[in-house]
């Protein structure tokens, strides 16, 4: 990167001079031989130059995510040897979670006041829902929520008394369970952020219960040793699915053939209240939704696509389509 970086100015200037040379012998029709006095007026062009280096990697290395490997250890050599005989995918744990939060009336929730209301997560086809008690009228026992025969949602819910709560129950089941795989709807843009804020708020650093920290300027969420796959990305990218119907609600109806539960975002903070049973429906039925989303289509298209490219998932998913070309 340094070198590039030392490198591009000499390419700008040897380019222009190139541009002067060739504008020279079209207006007088002499070419001009001069020699260049120095190696480094030969440099017009960097190629590749922009390949991260993890990328360089996989591509020398010819590493893929989704494929087995034998490891062994030689010294100081690592030697990657892939099992071309092992076909079926790794046994990955997945968890796909949505939260609820508050917000004031005809405002978008702010995690500087904004507290998590609940936080509704399936791991591996088992649901768990978290309940912040000082946003929630009642205690709520374990629930169903199984919008067709396929697409099972069983529930163990735990009632905790603050959102200080909520967060350690959540962050020590992630540890105790140490998913490979966070599948989410749109929360490179909320849900992390905001569970990011509001760990902060009370003390806790993210980055250091379950290795998830959010990057401002890429725009991303990403974990060293865990995936993060949004299926955001992928429905913007991949589905087909016109601007208008990239919902999570659009999405469910038009790739799962059902309709899923709807509450009007200004009735959450009143229902968690007055209607808690219909708030847990509501939230549990979003984790439902993201989670078979991911397990029919994300899943098996973007490590498919992760034998071929050498990229990590989370790129495979989100980068362009011309990027993969």
């Amino acid at each position: 990167m340094r070198v590039r970086n030392d490198l591009l100015h000499v390419v700008e200037k040897n380019e222009e001079k190139l541009d002067a040379v060739e504008a020279f012998e079209t207006i007088h029709g002499v070419k001009r031989v001069e020699r260049p006095q120095d190696y480094i007026n030969y440099i017009i062009d960097l190629r590749e130059y922009d390949v991260p280096y993890h990328v360089r990697f996989a591509i020398d290395n010819d590493v893929r995510c989704g494929q087995w490997y034998n490891v062994s250890v030689s010294g100081s050599d690592v030697l990657l040897q892939r099992t071309e005989d092992l076909l079926q995918r790794a046994e990955v744990h997945v968890c796909a979670f949505d939260i609820e939060t508050t917000k004031l009336p005809l405002k978008f929730p702010d995690a500087e006041y904004d507290t998590v209301m609940m936080i509704s997560y399936m791991i591996d086809g088992q649901g768990y829902l978290i309940f912040n008690r000082e946003c929630v009228g009642e205690d709520i026992e374990d629930l169903e929520y199984t919008p067709k025969p396929e697409f099972e949602g069983n529930f163990r819910v735990k009632n905790v008394p603050t959102e200080l709560d909520l967060l350690k129950v959540w962050f020590a089941h992630m540890q105790e369970v140490k998913p490979g795989i966070y599948v989410t709807y749109n929360s490179d843009f909320f849900d992390w952020p905001f569970l990011e804020k509001r760990a902060a708020h009370h003390g806790i650093k993210m980055n250091e219960e379950i290795g998830f920290q959010c990057d401002n300027n890429q725009g991303e969420c990403r974990a060293k040793f865990s995936c993060h796959l949004d299926c955001f990305a992928w429905v913007k990218r991949d589905s087909y699915l016109p601007q208008g119907r990239q919902g999570l609600k659009a999405v469910t109806e038009a790739k799962l053939g059902y309709d899923p539960l709807e509450v009007n975002p200004e009735n959450m903070v009143c229902f968690a209240m007055e209607q808690p049973q219909t708030m847990a429906s509501y939230s549990v039925s979003d984790a439902v939704a993201t989670y078979y989303l991911y397990m029919t289509y994300v899943h098996p298209f973007i490590f498919s696509l992760a034998t071929i490219i050498p990229m990590s998932p989370d790129e495979v998913l989100r980068k362009g389509s011309g990027t993969l070309c």
